[in-house]
């Protein structure tokens, strides 16, 4: 009869050493020797060896039955069925879970419904935010990234990147954070103010390798950024040659904006449309936002100053980093297929 590792003893590896000093466990004591004695020749204790010699009087083994445990409260056939329904819909709440079980007559509480899910790696989180993407806009950034896949640094070097972003006066729109007690809630420490009107500015920048252009305030279209255009290119020193890079939306795509640029013969490279992902000056306006932000601005003219002042003091360093790192925003493209990626 085969001898089997009992796994509520010290001896708790199934492997072959093991099997075999179980078999002289009892073969020595069907020789007479005693548990002590057992004990001491195996380096064992002698409850140990006590508890292997009751199990195998009493069954000829040390198999140790499977032990069920505690019986799950939703049913397998119910548990396949509510996971395949999260997969296939990721936003399904535990509570219409819950419903939906309780219509197969099963009744749990959602933090059981949780925990099955978390078996399976499922867990609930915050919806990542990103711009909607139609066939069009994944066919144009896959051709994009596939088309610029392999440029070298110097090509990448050598483009005035160019954006524009909103910043609020009392903060971005991201969830903020706040430790408060019971029933404090509403004092104003712990408000996030808003405004109605006139709280917030759009602010035009561009970048190269060499540090940061111009940031201004816009209103109107493109070509009011003209003369910061011109400018910038003769502070950051691009050379003949150098590309300017825009995004491909209706503001960039006016009459008035294709004029300015073919009045002034610009080499242009179009990012794609809802492609924020694709121009690395979007990791500096977080940036950007988050140093004027802990400087607490009281109005918009104190706004519009420190976001000039912390826009000047972005190193270039930053920026070559970005740059460093653009093929791997490309590669990210193109294996979501021109979908949205994680930059």
């Amino acid at each position: 009869m085969p001898v089997l590792i009992l796994f509520d003893s010290p001896l708790k590896s199934c492997n072959m050493g093991a099997s075999k000093q179980l078999s002289k466990i009892i073969q020595h004591y069907g020789l007479g020797e005693g548990y002590k004695k057992l004990s001491k020749r195996f380096q064992l204790s002698v409850s140990t060896v006590r508890n292997i010699m009751r199990k195998w009087k009493a069954t000829g083994t040390v198999l140790v039955k499977p032990r069920s445990g505690r019986p799950s409260k939703i049913p397998e056939r119910q548990r396949r069925r509510m996971v395949r329904m999260v997969k296939n819909n990721p936003q399904t709440t535990s509570k219409a879970l819950q419903g939906y079980l309780a219509a197969d007559g099963v009744a749990v509480h959602r933090s059981t419904i949780q925990r099955n899910l978390h078996k399976e790696r499922l867990y609930g989180r915050v919806m990542r935010k990103k711009p909607f993407l139609h066939s069009r806009h994944k066919l144009s950034r896959l051709r994009y990234a596939k088309e610029h896949l392999d440029k070298p640094i110097s090509f990448w070097n050598k483009i005035l990147w160019t954006d524009e972003t909103k910043i609020e006066l009392f903060g971005h729109n991201k969830r903020r954070y706040a430790w408060w007690q019971k029933n404090t809630e509403f004092e104003e420490k712990h408000l996030l103010p808003t405004v109605k009107f006139g709280g917030s500015i759009m602010l035009w920048g561009c970048v190269a390798s060499a540090g940061t252009g111009n940031l201004v305030k816009i209103e109107g279209w493109m070509d009011s950024t003209e003369n910061d255009v011109q400018e910038s290119v003769t502070k950051l020193k691009l050379r003949q040659g150098w590309v300017f890079q825009q995004g491909n939306d209706p503001k960039h795509c006016s009459k008035s904006a294709r004029a300015f640029m073919q009045r002034n013969k610009y080499n242009v490279l179009e990012r794609p449309s809802q492609s924020p992902d694709l121009n690395i000056i979007e990791n500096l306006w977080d940036d950007l936002k988050e140093a004027v932000h802990a400087r607490n601005p009281s109005n918009i003219t104190e706004l519009q100053r420190f976001c000039q002042e912390e826009w000047a003091k972005i190193p270039s360093s930053r920026i070559q980093t970005l740059i460093g790192g653009y093929r791997k925003c490309l590669q990210a493209v193109i294996f979501a297929k021109g979908g949205s990626t994680k930059y």
